[in-house]
């Protein structure tokens, strides 16, 4: 008697530049292994790519030395890489990759007639990402 187990390896589906792309990946894989198999295929280098997942980003910036940011709209949190099974990103909606143009920070201050009314201590994070962009 011979007994095959088939495992299915998870499909993932990301839009990327005006198309979906289906990736087939390991079980235990994680988002990192996502993002170089984006870049292999689609050419868009991981510290430019922000992929949206219900509701949150996630990134890979060079500055963080090739950790996970993920941001949800109001807090930023930097982790190692994790698995996709542990973010729930399970194949069953998909994925959506833009590519990071540039991103700067700005002071926060508000005024006009070249008066400032008021200076925040603090810096805005910006980004310019394109989403759906031609190959």
């Amino acid at each position: 008697l011979t007994v095959l187990f088939l495992l299915a390896m998870p499909t993932v589906e990301v839009i990327v530049r005006k198309d979906t792309a289906s990736l087939s990946l390991d079980d235990d894989a994680k988002l990192g292994d996502l993002m170089k198999k984006l870049s292999t295929e689609h050419g868009i280098e991981i510290p430019k790519q922000v992929l949206l997942y219900k509701c949150k980003e996630f990134r890979m910036p060079a500055y963080e030395q090739g950790k996970l940011v993920i941001y949800d709209g109001q807090q930023r949190t930097v982790t190692e890489d994790q698995k996709l099974a542990d973010l729930k990103i399970d194949g069953a909606e998909p994925l959506v990759c833009g590519e990071l143009q540039d991103e700067w920070l700005e002071e926060a201050k508000w005024g006009a007639f070249g008066q400032t009314l008021y200076e925040a201590d603090y810096m805005n994070h910006r980004e310019f990402i394109i989403f759906n962009g031609k190959s």
